[in-house]
């Protein structure tokens, strides 16, 4: 163990702790030799033996002249030279080996700005940067030359992509370095991972050095006082390594610098600041004239038949230049198949096959499974065809709620309208209830909410359901705790900063909307809302219909006397109260395959079933 801590984690420690460690294991080693040697066994052996005696006596007098050995050597030897020595920032120079070399991509990109849609304003001051360092005499005249471009904004934006076409714009070698595999489990190794990839790139110049998710090793510095283990100290290390780099090598001529994050809060202030990056670049969601270059840029580089992209355009908001990156390849795979150009039924085709399919624990609803009044029918197909083409609806000047509420009592089927809204629009769906953002951790359950909200708009068009809002959304007239304080906060900053380019509708039910925060009804979050009342006389004869499809009755009992006497009841116990009376006729059965006629009995004791008037009873009867 001694030697596996020598060699290991303490190969950078002081000469002043290795060497006595170091002894301790020779000591070891020779101590155990002596005791196996002086065991009892051992030397009655040798006595009997006069060649197992030589060997003793050789072992003995070897184990002390070792011993002694090495102590001289230890203490008294001159320490060895290595030649793969790197400076490293945690107490001066150490002797170790050579950082192993990364693997990097090392060539000239073949994309170019004009494969690259929009950001014209990015374009133009990455150019000045790069131009500083390719012809360094014009710019140092006029105190112009900079360094450090930091591209940041949501994944799938391309921000990757722009490094490329900036490396093949000016014929730079595109040194990519993807900084999780910078990541090292020894101390002080990471540093010397990235002073060995920036020396690296060096020797390549002129060279675009692009550090991939630089957030990983350029994190905040913790506080050294609240980091008892000691690992936030190494992190520390880390970034501060980074730094010393950047300053190092921003300087010389031909080396373009640039790094990308989607986590830009998480960056350590010293490290983004200006004289390491000196221009930042948001390259965030494109919106519908960006989408149509990016989309044509695309289509430029494969056998296409030109057609209107404005309604491919129209069709994808919020999507990032990566997921229109992969919409193209897969219309130019639907092409393949039959040997042709690129049409536009590809790419109609594609988007068919890939909007808002992300709906987990989503059965397809259809308007024959739902049964409403007609008017809320009429709002419901309203909304709908407003939620299908948001960009047509725009352009009638018309606006998309942000959210729809639906009110109403229990079992009215509240959540399978939200089910259908979804089916029909081919949304995603991501449900919620206060059960499954609760987290056993501080903070969890904001994250849980952050989280959804962020994959709503990753896979839009999508809707966030949002299952019995006042126990989610609870209003603060009430004792609250903090945790519930936090999440109504979190759920108004998310709700508050969707855009109607993420495609992102809420849909909301409630029993009592009283209750909920106020805050969250008004205009601009919840601001539709829609009364789903009970079903009347007719629906329940319509729902009865659906729930008692292929059930025989008895002669003189119909399906509109049992909806008679059913009043006021909802959906969800119609249809309880069905599959308890067809229980009970199973009840009758003697010898027969075939459920027998269902009576006005069977009714009865089915909704008292249901309903838990037996249950009443019976407590009743106890007391």
């Amino acid at each position: 163990m001694l030697i596996s801590l020598v060699r290991g984690p303490l190969r950078n420690a002081p000469a002043l702790l290795k060497k006595p460690l170091k002894f301790a294991a020779a000591s070891c080693v020779a101590l155990g030799l002596i005791i196996l040697v002086t065991w009892k066994p051992v030397i009655q052996m040798s006595k009997g033996n006069s060649g197992l005696s030589i060997l003793w006596f050789a072992l003995m007098g070897l184990s002390t002249a070792g011993w002694l050995a090495s102590f001289f050597l230890i203490f008294l030897g001159r320490p060895q030279r290595s030649t793969g020595a790197v400076p490293v920032a945690m107490g001066g120079p150490v002797q170790r080996p050579a950082p192993r070399p990364v693997e990097a991509v090392r060539n000239v990109p073949a994309e170019r700005f004009a494969d690259v849609g929009g950001m014209e304003e990015a374009k133009e001051e990455i150019r000045g940067v790069v131009q500083g360092h390719l012809d360094p005499g014009k710019y140092q005249r006029y105190g112009l030359v900079r360094n450090g471009v930091l591209l940041y904004g949501p994944r799938g934006t391309g921000k990757t992509f722009l490094a490329r076409a900036t490396a093949g714009e000016f014929g730079l070698h595109f040194e990519y370095i993807s900084a999780p595999k910078l990541l090292n489990r020894w101390i002080g190794s990471t540093g010397e991972n990235i002073q060995g990839v920036f020396a690296q790139a060096a020797g390549h110049k002129p060279v675009l050095f692009f550090i991939d998710e630089i957030d990983t090793i350029g994190g905040g510095r913790q506080d050294a006082i609240s980091d008892p283990g000691g690992a936030g100290r190494e992190f520390n290390n880390i970034t501060m390594a980074l730094m010393s780099a950047i300053d190092q090598y921003r300087t010389i001529s031909g080396f373009v610098l640039m790094a990308a994050t989607n986590r830009m809060d998480g960056l350590d202030e010293a490290l983004i600041r200006e004289g390491r990056f000196d221009i930042k670049v948001r390259v965030d969601l494109p919106n519908e004239a960006t989408r149509i270059k990016i989309l044509e840029a695309q289509l430029n580089k494969k056998p296409w038949k030109r057609f209107d992209l404005q309604e491919f355009a129209r069709r994808t908001p919020g999507a990032g230049a990566a997921k229109l990156r992969a919409l193209v390849d897969q219309a130019a795979n639907y092409a393949l198949t039959d040997n042709r150009k690129i049409e536009a039924k590809d790419l109609r085709r594609a988007l068919d096959a890939n909007g808002g399919r992300d709906r987990p624990q989503l059965e397809r609803v259809e308007w024959d499974d739902v049964v409403i009044a007609e008017s809320v029918k009429q709002d419901l197909k309203s909304l709908i065809r407003l939620l299908e083409d948001p960009t047509r609806t725009h352009s009638l000047g018309l606006q998309i709620p942000t959210g729809l509420l639906l009110i109403g009592p229990p079992g009215t089927g509240k959540t399978l309208i939200a089910g259908l809204i979804a089916s029909q629009t081919k949304r995603s769906f991501y449900p919620l209830t206060a059960a499954s953002v609760l987290g056993g951790g501080v903070g969890d359950s904001v994250k849980r909410v952050a989280a959804v909200f962020a994959r709503a708009k990753e896979h839009s068009p999508a809707i966030v359901f949002l299952d019995e809002m006042d126990g989610l959304l609870p209003a603060t007239n009430r004792y609250l705790a903090q945790h519930d304080v936090q999440l109504v906060e979190q759920f108004l900053t998310e709700i508050s900063s969707l855009q109607p380019e993420n495609n992102v509708f809420l849909v909301g039910t409630t029993n009592h909307p009283e209750n909920i925060d106020p805050r969250v009804l008004r205009g601009g979050r919840f601001s539709e809302k829609i009364l789903i009342p009970p079903p009347d006389p007719a629906q329940r004869v319509q729902l009865l219909r659906l729930y008692l499809k292929g059930v025989r009755l008895e002669a003189g009992l119909t399906i509109e006397d049992i909806a008679k006497r059913l009043n006021g009841l909802a959906p969800a116990d119609l249809q309880a109260i069905c599959t308890a009376a067809k229980r009970m006729a199973f009840n009758r059965i003697a010898n027969s395959d075939q459920l027998p006629p269902l009576n006005w009995s069977d009714f009865e004791r089915a909704t008292e079933r249901v309903r838990g008037d037996v249950a009443q009873l019976d407590n009743t009867g106890l007391q």
